[in-house]
């Protein structure tokens, strides 16, 4: 059994962040394909939009609309991991007053995070109906942390 004694290092808290437009586009993580983020409501893109390296935890985050999104009857983000598509961020509209945040709800229940802890990146699901995206603009952004990292010491 080891002896335990107090943390003597600590690790800077790191940031990441993806900003996107309804009418950007990429290359879906499933099909291969070029899609956009909404302005064809057809696209449904799944992106892996925010790469994490082996040992994330995190500790927050959220998902903020800058422009509000305009032309679907319903128009969805949700964050996850592949496998577990929502782990993160359950479907929330996009089409909600600009300057509205939805924090990420990290609970017990996700371990504080620990999803991307194996290197899994934040995966990101757009859905649409009905009629294309005519304006929108979002940013999705994470606070982590690496197991095991110090960057300084407390002298004992």
């Amino acid at each position: 059994m080891a002896k335990l004694v107090g943390t003597r290092g600590c690790g800077y808290v790191k940031s990441a962040e993806f900003i996107f437009n309804f009418n950007d586009t990429a290359v879906d993580a499933l099909t291969g394909v070029i899609k956009t983020f909404g302005s064809n409501f057809n696209d449904a893109i799944v992106l892996d939009c925010i790469n994490l390296p082996v040992g994330t935890q995190l500790l927050g985050g959220g998902l903020v609309v800058e422009t509000q999104g305009v032309g679907p009857t319903a128009y969805t983000v949700k964050l996850g991991i592949p496998g577990n598509d929502a782990v993160y961020l359950a479907a929330t509209s996009l089409l909600t007053a600009a300057g509205t945040r939805t924090d990420l709800p990290l609970t017990l229940s996700y371990l504080g995070g620990l999803g991307s802890n194996n290197g899994a990146n934040i995966r990101m699901t757009i859905a649409s109906t009905v009629a294309n995206a005519t304006a929108g603009r979002f940013r999705i952004n994470v606070m982590y942390k690496l197991d095991g990292q110090v960057m300084e010491a407390t002298p004992s």
